[in-house]
């Protein structure tokens, strides 16, 4: 049931697809072991890491605040 919730990219050879991240939406180097499933959505390990760090007084704060909702909000109607 997570891994239909999982945007994925197909590469191009049959029967391999690989995640995107919902922060970055880019597909890490390692695939899948390359982050993390959060509420049936992928995160890469590099914006995992970024979520942890940013500060509430970051300049980046309220987008990646925006990005999360979306990770919550996901598959909602």
């Amino acid at each position: 049931m997570v891994q239909r919730r999982i945007r994925r990219k197909s590469t191009g050879r049959k029967g391999v697809l690989l995640p995107i991240c919902m922060i970055c939406e880019q597909t890490p180097p390692r695939g899948i072991a390359g982050g993390i499933v959060v509420s049936g959505c992928f995160l890469c390990t590099g914006c995992e890491k970024e979520i942890v760090e940013t500060r509430v007084g970051d300049s980046r704060y309220c987008d990646i605040k925006e990005k999360i909702k979306r990770i919550w909000h996901h598959g909602v109607p």
